[in-house]
């Protein structure tokens, strides 16, 4: 008995803390843009992976890149351990292999298996509808104070100023439907409504702003894949064709490398960031694949008429990316430019080694034609881009080297090539090199960078991480780059540089902490000006973190932080934060009951001193506000399992501010201190 509740806490630790990874990656995403993401695919993915492990003794290296964990020195290491014993026989095992340590194998345990792994299930009719796995989700959400874009209004008022008010009301909707088929079949849709936006009224009549659906099958002899509907490609490094989420600098330091899974389904409510068309992957030879893919959709942009000799044209001067059509005047922005892509990829995988060839063109039905400023000038502009690339990388078990050049229609070049190193058992070291020329256009190109396009920059990159020991950990690493033309908010050409450290301990399978400071540097205009001046200055941003976890027990499990910000532009005076938060997860004991509990103080002198924190939520929604200002902040989510099939969540959370008396701006100013949101979902499994 006490050897099952060992292996039961044990499981829950090593589940818990492959989550916390994947949410950490989440959060310095997320730190780095201020834009709202979706990442339900990524959590898709591993619940997959939870729920059908792959076998490390039989799998190829193609199923061990799905573990994403793993670059690709790690993998021929482990490949080369199975051949050499002819199989693992215990996950603990693995951290003796060079190049793996505790923590990697312990993130990866959830998601490996070292048994026979049942055969996939023949593609029949009856088999599907017998083994075939439903999904249903049903989200609502609202912000429950009173916003200027939902106070009422007069008819006169609003005529005169349309846009001062938002045409639908504060709730958020949220319903998706997916059924798989082991990893052969996947096909559902989705409907999403932001707070704001018309529902079964109005300019959406047939209920949610945004729809997607998608069919996926796989593996189907020599088809390897075949994309219906909405998906995603990856290919390479992320410079020729990227259409989906990918992560940049993090505190992993080493992980810098991508592993690109190629044509895959689209399951997110992410309003851009997909293509809807087909696509296909077909096997021509036992390590030759070509893909073909096409695409058509529409896109959010503002419309502007240019006046020629012989008549007037529409035209339009840039992509809308935050999906809201709440307004008329967001609501003409809809789908108001059509983009067709049409491209293929060709690549070769050989016994360490692969190589790739991407092509696409790019057309639009109207000209994208910008007033330029001056740090635009290398935009792109025109009805139609033609982009391509090649990839290529080789690995053994002491380094692995990968690369990637892309060029563009205008005849702009970017390039992108690293390695990693294993120069010792205890010890692994990454260099990165990138050159983005400033007239490199590609709206798809999403690779490692610090200015967040592949235009305008050039930088090394450096990263290790050493193992000290069986229980610590220290990983650092150090980025320096220049921008060789203008940027935005930057009226010359600008250089920085970014280090982070951080060391890690596990003292004990109940308790882990990590310390890490990061510090950046960078260039920016003293004001908000476009008019070409040298008044520019370097700013400076540092962190500070202490972040402690222990689970005292099956059922409860206790998370600190204490974060500390410093923010400045010289010779302005430094603005500073700090952040201190609690979090309380607790499963009640024989009941199918969890909480979750967090309260934060936080006080930043401004918003560049904000400092940010991944808060847990219902599945598949994502929170990773930014504390700014002064207040305390606390939410309480639980989670009830009603039986097998059905599970209910329900979040709340509450900020108080003790220095504002607005919160917000424009249409979603608040009159008062206090903001509170509640979300609740219900999921259904058949």
């Amino acid at each position: 008995m006490s050897f099952l509740v060992l292996s039961f806490e044990l499981k829950a630790q090593t589940d818990e803390r492959a989550k916390e990874i994947v949410e950490q990656r989440i959060e310095e995403l997320s730190a780095r843009t201020d834009m709202e993401f979706d990442f339900s695919e990524l959590y898709d993915h591993f619940l997959f992976l939870y729920n059908h492990p792959i076998n490390i003794n039989t799998a190829s290296t193609e199923e061990l890149r799905t573990l994403m964990f793993l670059n690709d020195n790690q993998i021929i290491v482990l490949k080369d351990a199975v051949k050499r014993k002819g199989s693992i026989r215990s996950v603990y095992e693995l951290k003796d292999l060079d190049g793996f340590y505790v923590e990697l194998v312990l993130a990866i345990e959830p998601f490996i298996s070292l048994e026979v792994v049942e055969k996939p299930r023949e593609l029949k009719f009856n088999q599907m509808l017998k083994y075939g796995k439903n999904q249903v989700l049903i989200r609502y959400g609202r912000v429950l104070e009173p916003q200027e874009g939902y106070a009422p209004i007069d008819d006169s008022t609003l005529a005169e100023h349309p846009n001062s008010r938002y045409l639908g009301d504060k709730n958020k909707l949220y319903f998706r439907y997916k059924y798989r088929y082991s990893n052969r079949v996947s096909f559902g849709f989705l409907g999403d409504k932001d707070a704001g936006e018309e529902f079964f009224t109005g300019n959406n009549p047939n209920g949610f702003d945004f729809y997607s659906a998608h069919f996926f099958l796989r593996n189907q002899g020599k088809l390897k894949a075949l994309a219906v509907g909405d998906y995603h490609i990856e290919f390479g490094q992320g410079l020729t064709m990227w259409s989906g989420l990918a992560f940049g600098k993090s505190s992993t330091a080493i992980g810098v490398q991508r592993q690109a899974r190629g044509l895959r389904p689209n399951t997110s409510a992410n309003e851009v960031l997909f293509l809807r068309g087909a696509a296909a992957t077909y096997s021509i030879f036992e390590s030759v694949d070509l893909t073909a893919f096409y695409s058509n959709k529409g896109m959010d942009a503002g419309l502007d008429a240019r006046d020629t000799s012989d008549y007037e044209d529409l035209v339009f001067s840039s992509i809308q990316e935050s999906g809201m059509h709440r307004t008329p005047s967001e609501v003409a922005k809809k789908n108001a430019v059509n983009e067709q892509i049409i491209g293929g990829n060709l690549s070769f995988n050989y016994d360490g080694f692969r190589f790739g060839f991407t092509a696409f063109k790019t057309i639009y039905d109207r000209e994208l034609f910008k007033d330029i400023a001056p740090y635009q000038f290398y935009d792109f502009q025109g009805k139609e881009n033609f982009n391509a690339g090649f990839d290529a990388s080789y690995a053994n078990r002491y380094f692995s080297a990968f690369g990637e050049m892309a060029i563009s229609a205008n005849n702009g070049k970017a390039i992108i090539i690293g390695s990693i190193f294993n120069l010792h058992p205890r010890l692994t070291f990454t260099v990165l090199y990138r050159n983005y020329q400033k007239d490199y256009q590609n709206f798809y190109a999403i690779p490692l960078s610090e200015g967040g396009r592949a235009q305008n920059e050039e930088g090394v990159y450096f990263g290790a991480l050493m193992h000290l020991g069986t229980k610590s950990n220290l990983r650092f690493y150090y980025d320096l780059f220049k921008f060789p033309w203008l940027r935005y908010r930057i009226n010359s050409p600008s250089w920085g540089n970014e280090f982070s450290i951080q060391y890690e301990r596990n003292p004990s399978r109940y308790f882990q902490y990590y310390f890490r400071y990061q510090f950046e540097e960078k260039m920016l205009n003293l004001t908000d000006s476009e008019i070409p001046i040298l008044e520019v200055s370097t700013k400076r941003r540092q962190n500070l973190r202490l972040h402690l976890t222990y689970r005292v027990s099956r059922q409860l499990k206790l998370q600190s932080r204490l974060s500390f910000s410093g923010y400045q532009q010289q010779p302005l005076d430094i603005s500073k934060g700090y952040l201190l938060y609690q979090d309380v997860q607790y499963t009640l004991s024989n009941t199918p009951l969890k909480f979750t509990f967090r309260y934060a103080v936080f006080n930043t002198d401004d918003y560049d001193s904000r400092i940010y924190a991944y808060e847990h939520n219902v599945l598949y929604k994502f929170s990773v506000p930014a504390y700014t200002y002064q207040g305390q902040r606390y939410y309480i989510m639980a989670k009830y399992d009603l039986n097998e099939a059905l599970s209910f969540w329900v979040h709340f959370a509450q900020t108080f501010y003790t220095n504002r008396e607005i919160i917000g701006s424009g249409l979603e100013e608040i009159q008062g201190n206090t903001r509170s949101e509640i979300t609740a979902q219900l999921r259904w499994k058949f």
